[in-house]
């Protein structure tokens, strides 16, 4: 399959209005997309990792005619997962990209490295963590939350007054206590850690 019949094949999958909003993320006319998605103009390399990450897939899987199935999928490493250090650079733009497996939903996903050990033992420095904007915040979940310049991983835990509590494994560690005011997102950011890669 030709990287033209690749991308007509997932931009169908996407729905109507997908070749549209496709060249609104790359800044690119939709009339010379059209042309890329017939075959009567290749796609401009500069524009190829834009359009993988948009269509869930790799660069790799789409310039391979011989590739049928796409593997895997690129999603942004967004930073350093600590409590000093702010993970807030959610711009999808010049940023570092990591392959991940097919299953992982690349769309509304993104990657952190844990940097502190405050839940340990799961989870410890370099750890790499998948998180997913799209997955339901459930009581006791690991998140990776962005709140007041600090960032990190911890368990959410609900309270009946509106509040949140950040809740550490490890015990060495304080809770984050997120009152009911700024429980929401112009305050604090929030993602479902869906996959622990470990540092080994």
């Amino acid at each position: 399959m030709k990287i033209h019949e690749k991308i007509k094949y997932l931009l169908d999958k996407k729905g109507r209005g997908s070749q549209k909003d496709l060249a609104r993320r790359l800044n690119a006319d939709v009339t010379y997309l059209n042309k890329w998605v017939k075959g009567t103009k290749p796609v401009p390399r500069d524009y190829l990792l834009g359009t993988a990450f948009y269509l869930d897939v790799t660069v790799d899987y789409l310039l391979d005619d011989n590739q049928e199935q796409p593997i895997n999928k690129y999603i942004p490493l967004i930073g350093v997962a600590s409590y000093d250090i702010p993970t807030n650079n959610f711009n999808v733009e010049n940023k570092e990209y990591i392959s991940v497996s097919a299953q992982i939903d690349a769309m509304h996903s993104y990657a952190v490295i844990a940097d502190n050990n405050s839940m340990l033992p799961d989870i410890t420095d370099g750890d790499l963590i998948i998180c997913d904007t799209s997955k339901p915040l459930l009581d006791n979940r690991l998140v990776h939350y962005t709140f007041e310049g600090k960032s990190g991983i911890k368990r959410i835990n609900y309270q009946d007054d509106g509040s949140i509590i950040l809740l550490p494994d490890n015990k060495d560690y304080v809770p984050i206590i997120v009152p009911k005011e700024k429980n929401n997102h112009h305050f604090l950011r929030l993602a479902r850690c869906v996959q622990v890669n470990k540092n080994l």
